[in-house]
C-alpha cells in the first residue's frame, strides 16, 4: 500500500464540506482558495483601512465616542463578507433555490455567495479557517521543498563529469569539456 504523506495543494484551492452542530453538512460542498491570494489580501488591507479610518473620525473607544453621531455606513460585516464570496469562495455543490416546490440548483457567482454567508454566518467563519489552512499547507510544501537535500553527486561537479570518469576517459581526451587554451 502507497501511503501518502500529505495532500499536495494545486493551485492554492480545494473542496470542504462545511459543519453544522459538529456534523457535517449532508450534500454541501464548497470550493475554498487560499487566503494567500494577492486579491483577497489587497482588498482586506483596504477594508481594514476603512475601518480604521472610520473609528478614527468617530473616535470610538474613547470618552468623546458619541453614539448619536454615526450615520448609516456599509456594514462593515458586509465588506467582509462580499470579500470572501468574491476572492475565497470559488464555486459550491449542493446550493440551490426552490422554484414552485422544485429544488433548483444554482451556478455559483459571488453575488449569491454573499447572499449564502449572510443567511448562515457560520459559514463565513469555517471558509476563513479553511483558506487559512490552504495558506498554511501552500507555506509547509514550499519549506518542505526548499529544505529537501540535492542528490549526491558523488564529488563530481556535472553528470559530463560523472559520465566520463565511469567510461575510464578523461575530460581532454572526452571532449566534453574544454580549456582555455583548447578554445
Amino acid at each position: 500500500m502507497f501511503i501518502l504523506e500529505q495532500k499536495t495543494i494545486i493551485g492554492g484551492e480545494r473542496w470542504f464540506t462545511p459543519m453544522k452542530d459538529l456534523e457535517p453538512i449532508a450534500g454541501l460542498q464548497l470550493l475554498v482558495a487560499s487566503s494567500d491570494n494577492d486579491q483577497y489580501r489587497s482588498r482586506n488591507a483596504l477594508i481594514r483601512r476603512h475601518i480604521e479610518k472610520m473609528d478614527a473620525s468617530l473616535h470610538v473607544g474613547t470618552k468623546a465616542f458619541d453614539i448619536a453621531k454615526v450615520v448609516e455606513v456599509d456594514s462593515v460585516d458586509d465588506l467582509l463578507i462580499d470579500n470572501a464570496a468574491r476572492y475565497l469562495l470559488k464555486d459550491w455543490k449542493g446550493v440551490g433555490e426552490l422554484v414552485d416546490g422544485v429544488e433548483v440548483a444554482l451556478e455559483y457567482t459571488p453575488e449569491r455567495g454573499a447572499a449564502l454567508l449572510k443567511q448562515n454566518p457560520e459559514l463565513y467563519w469555517q471558509i476563513l479557517t479553511e483558506a487559512a489552512r490552504i495558506a498554511q499547507g501552500k507555506e509547509q510544501q514550499k519549506q518542505d521543498t526548499i529544505k529537501k537535500p540535492l542528490p549526491p553527486s558523488g564529488g563530481y561537479r556535472s553528470s559530463g563529469e560523472k559520465r566520463v570518469k565511469r567510461q575510464g576517459g578523461n575530460e581532454k581526451s572526452s571532449g566534453c569539456r574544454r580549456s582555455r587554451s583548447q578554445k
